[in-house]
């Protein structure tokens, strides 16, 4: 009966440490992951809407989404947002922002974590595009003749 008694053992010892494994991966915590947050919107512009007053309509739609990721979770370290401006059927971005948690708390503007298209003025019908200058001989201009010169410093006469 001892071998009994010995498997029986063995077989409670083997439970007791696989219980004991479990009640350690359940009371140890999880790490809290970082996450940034990414949002791209769109954002059509009203007929007698200027280019102007369609960025200013962006930079607070960015900067209030931005915001509200902030105070929403406190998990969220980044967040990114691209505002792309609709207007006449063409769509275009019109700024991207990409601001961290402390950057924003440092300096909670907008404007400060933007990067605007310059394009999109363009792009979106709000500008004529400009025309090329024609102040010089442009189509004679050859790149790799005027950086080669007929005298080098170890060219050998």
């Amino acid at each position: 009966m001892s071998i009994r008694h010995g498997k029986i053992l063995g077989a409670f010892s083997l439970i007791g440490s696989l219980g004991a494994l479990v009640t350690l991966s359940i009371a140890t915590p999880t790490p809290a992951w970082a996450s940034p947050r990414q949002i791209q919107l769109l954002l059509n512009s009203q007929g007698s809407q200027n280019f102007e007053a369609l960025i200013r309509q962006a930079e607070s739609v960015a900067g209030n989404y931005i915001q509200q990721a902030f105070v929403e979770s406190p998990s969220v370290t980044e967040v990114s947002a691209t505002i792309v401006g609709e207007h006449n059927g063409a769509a275009v971005p019109l700024l991207s922002a990409n601001v961290s948690r402390s950057n924003w708390q440092a300096r909670p503007t907008v404007q400060a974590w933007t990067r605007y298209f310059p394009s999109a003025e363009v792009l979106l019908g709000f500008a004529p595009p400009q025309q090329p200058s024609s102040t010089g001989p442009s189509a004679s201009f050859d790149p790799v003749a005027a950086s080669m010169s007929d005298r080098e410093t170890n060219f050998y006469e």
